[in-house]
């Protein structure tokens, strides 16, 4: 894990120096600004990373999709700032959000100049499917879209059920991370069950990854987390937990979770105790398992690809989705 590591900061740290390069731009400052300063905030660049390990693990040359593995980090960072904005957080990757540090007008405009930037940047990579490419592209935002409406569309239905949930963090989540390995499939020429079996891998990793979300959202600490703890409940999210909590619960468990949904204002007591119900009705566990099962699923999907350090870093980067805490 040592030597991913290694290989993991010196991709971030070129895919960190693109963007700087691509953001240089001083005016306006109410654009540009806003888009560095999340940028620069940290994350961990797992997308784009996927991009470039995915394109290395079919035999390609990852230095020819820098642009694309830099486009993907900006729309995912642009569906970072409008869903801040939607879910009113004060908080992203431990600092204030865009919308909270400066207004919802700025942080609308630097998430739309985002989106212009990503497509400027992909298109500008030299492959003969760029095409194809740019349409994967487009049709992920598109989910992508649908999956945030989806999620908001949840917080004022109490008949979602798993399949719904399912569905929704499908398409916002593990559809960007399936675009991810599969166009550095495409760039590095791979052959079509490759890309297909790639295709899949991101997006069980996705599926993975949005569940693990949802329960470090209740589990994880704060200062570790980077965001509002609690932040789920306190937006009447139907996650994972929620429901299986509902399914898998008495009566006075959903009782008591309905009566903390149905108030105005949720406290971090209220959050307290509805973590208790996802503990004594198993959802935690129950959570843990799904995520270790769609981690499984991943794994089997790269049995196609040859042998080769490009795929061991595949294998050992579902680790990192697995055991990560923030």
């Amino acid at each position: 894990m040592g030597n991913l590591n290694e290989k993991l900061e010196h991709l971030k740290s070129e895919i960190d120096g693109r963007i700087q390069e691509i953001l240089s731009k001083p005016n306006p400052q109410t654009l540009y600004e806003p888009m560095r300063y999340i940028l620069r905030a940290g994350g961990k660049r797992l997308r784009p990373i996927l991009l470039l390990l995915s394109c290395k693990a079919v035999g390609g040359d990852p230095t020819k999709c820098l642009d694309a593995a830099v486009a993907v980090e900006m729309l995912h960072n642009f569906t970072l700032i409008h869903d801040d904005v939607m879910d009113q957080d004060d908080t992203r990757r431990g600092q204030e959000t865009i919308h909270k540090k400066w207004d919802v007008n700025v942080a609308i405009l630097s998430g739309d100049g985002l989106v212009a930037l990503s497509y400027r940047y992909l298109m500008s990579c030299n492959h003969p499917r760029i095409a194809e490419i740019g349409r994967n592209f487009s049709d992920a935002l598109l989910e992508l879209c649908e999956g945030q409406a989806l999620d908001k569309e949840f917080e004022n239905r109490w008949d979602v059920t798993l399949d719904d949930y399912f569905t929704m963090i499908r398409k916002k989540t593990a559809v960007l991370i399936a675009l991810c390995t599969q166009i550095g499939a495409i760039f590095g020429n791979g052959a079509p069950e490759q890309i297909q079996n790639l295709h899949a891998y991101g997006l069980n990793m996705g599926m993975a990854f949005q569940i693990q979300d949802d329960l470090l959202d209740i589990v994880a600490d704060e200062k570790t987390l980077g965001k509002d703890w609690g932040s789920d409940i306190v937006q009447r999210k139907k996650t994972f937990l929620l429901i299986h909590a509902l399914e898998a619960g008495t009566p006075a468990d959903a009782k008591a979770i309905h009566t903390i949904f149905n108030q105005k204002n949720i406290t971090h007591a209220d959050v307290r105790r509805v973590q208790e119900i996802f503990e004594r009705t198993g959802t935690l566990k129950a959570a843990q398992k799904l995520v270790q099962k769609h981690v499984d699923t991943a794994r089997e999907h790269l049995a196609t690809l040859p042998d080769s350090d490009g795929k061991a870093d595949l294998v050992a980067f579902l680790d990192l989705v697995s055991h990560r805490n923030s």
